[in-house]
């Protein structure tokens, strides 16, 4: 039985591409285009200097990498187009079934783990009206660290006082769900894209589109 679910945050309960509306107010006609790349290169940043060991504020790794792809693609912009756009990571959108999915499991203890800060996490989930949903916040950049990173799960694993077989952890991150297969979770993939899991060797327990799968476990 199931006694804890474990979410991620960018991209499991909180659409990423909300970002997309700032970036196309700022830059006509690319927003999409720089909300795609932005989030390639958010991902790259953070496991490559998880790689060599140059740990970085997650919040600042997120503007590092917007600056970068606004430099590569020469657009024309300011210090202050690029504060406006990180500041949508405190006011993204939340998918839309993500409310009442948690409802329905009201009566599991639910965890989040980030690899943001205290601050952006709690922001961005009282923006949304679900901050009250969550028993525990696991905020990586406290410890200096990014998932996949093994020494994260066991910071999760000792936050929760229960066996791993009875912690559901749930993410759309195909990186984030080989970490937690792989230290020994039971995994729930959130495949919103229709994609393929393709890593060797690893694979998710569970499969869902949306995270109203989640609670048919419980």
């Amino acid at each position: 039985m199931i006694k804890t679910v474990v979410f991620d945050i960018y991209g499991t309960l909180f659409d990423i591409n909300s970002v997309q509306e700032k970036c196309e107010k700022l830059f006509p006609g690319n927003g999409e285009k720089i909300a795609k790349a932005w989030r390639h290169k958010l991902i790259e940043y953070t496991h490559v200097r998880q790689l060599v060991d140059q740990y970085k504020p997650f919040s600042k790794v997120i503007k590092d990498s917007l600056e970068y792809v606004l430099d590569r693609n020469d657009f024309d912009y300011s210090l202050s187009d690029v504060n406006e756009c990180v500041e949508e990571y405190y006011r993204l959108q939340v998918f839309p079934e993500v409310t009442q999915s948690l409802n329905d499991i009201s009566h599991i203890d639910k965890v989040i783990f980030s690899n943001g800060n205290q601050e952006m996490i709690q922001k961005v989930l009282k923006h949304s009206n679900i901050d009250s949903s969550f028993k525990h916040i696991l905020a990586l950049e406290e410890f200096g660290m990014y998932k996949p990173n093994s020494n994260g799960y066991v910071l999760l694993e000792e936050r929760i006082p229960y066996e791993k077989q009875k912690i559901l952890f749930v993410s759309s991150n195909k990186w984030d769900i080989v970490g937690a297969q792989k230290f020994g979770f039971k995994t729930a993939w959130i495949n919103r894209n229709f994609s393929e899991f393709e890593y060797i060797e690893v694979e998710p327990d569970f499969e869902f589109q949306s995270i109203y799968g989640v609670k048919n476990l419980m």
